[in-house]
């Protein structure tokens, strides 16, 4: 089934593919091995998106995947749900890509936002971060819901104002500290911070984890992003440690 076919899928699998693409913080990166040449290799990979809703990678220079990306750029990327329940009945969704270095400032601290340790490993380690530049999306919701999406449908201009949100988030937690604290894991104490927003959601940490809060609906610009919170709309479907 091609993006244009008709019948067969769900009317909103564009929508659902596109919560599942911005909900998840990891995924499974396969690249075109060069010590087996012919064969894909696979690897999983910390993530996060980039104002484009394009994934960001910080990948050692050691690493296989990385030999493999500099020999040849092209790779596929796939996020699915987590574990539990039948695997075949879940959602799953895989893009072909391109990947290129990111060498943008915002990029890289939008990706520290995310994952702290970062920092150490690009001053200590050497480590670099990549940009992947999805083609072409496959998505599966379950039995008999399969079908390819256009890169459009899953990455439209962000609504959010490029560069402006570093700001936008550090005036959530100002205006907005004590919903935002009810997400704090048991056991922290440090003040839950928002740190990546997007039209399906915000995702924060409390020092410890990554959690996800998804909007049942997408937000159009920081007011719609606003009315979710005061409305209590937005709810958590994804954590991930990073301590």
């Amino acid at each position: 089934m091609t993006d244009t076919e008709p019948g067969g899928t769900q009317p909103n699998a564009a929508d659902d593919a596109g919560r599942l693409w911005c909900g998840r913080f990891d995924a499974v990166l396969s690249t075109l091995s060069q010590a087996e040449p012919g064969y894909p290799f696979g690897s999983v990979v910390p993530y996060c998106l980039d104002q484009g809703g394009r994934p960001l990678l910080l990948l050692s220079h050691l690493a296989q995947h990385s030999h493999n990306l500099v020999a040849d750029s092209r790779c596929a990327f796939t996020v699915f749900d987590g574990a539990g329940g039948d695997v075949q009945q879940s959602r799953r969704l895989t893009c072909t890509a391109d990947c290129e270095a990111a060498n943008d400032a915002l990029d890289l601290a939008r990706y520290c936002r995310h994952f702290p340790r970062g920092q150490a490993y690009v001053r200590e380690l050497g480590f670099r971060l990549f940009r992947l530049l999805p083609r072409r999306f496959h998505y599966n919701g379950g039995f008999a819901t399969a079908r390819w999406l256009g890169a459009d449908r899953l990455l439209p201009p962000s609504p959010f104002a490029a560069g402006a949100d570093a700001q936008l988030l550090a005036s959530l937690r100002a205006d907005h500290g004590d919903w935002l604290d009810r997400y704090r894991a048991v056991g922290t104490d440090a003040p839950v911070q928002p740190i990546g927003i997007d039209r399906w959601g915000l995702t924060v940490h409390d020092g410890a984890r990554l959690l996800r809060l998804e909007s049942p609906t997408p937000m159009d610009g920081p007011p719609t992003l606003r009315a979710a919170i005061e409305a209590d709309a937005l709810r958590p479907v994804t954590s991930a440690s990073i301590g």
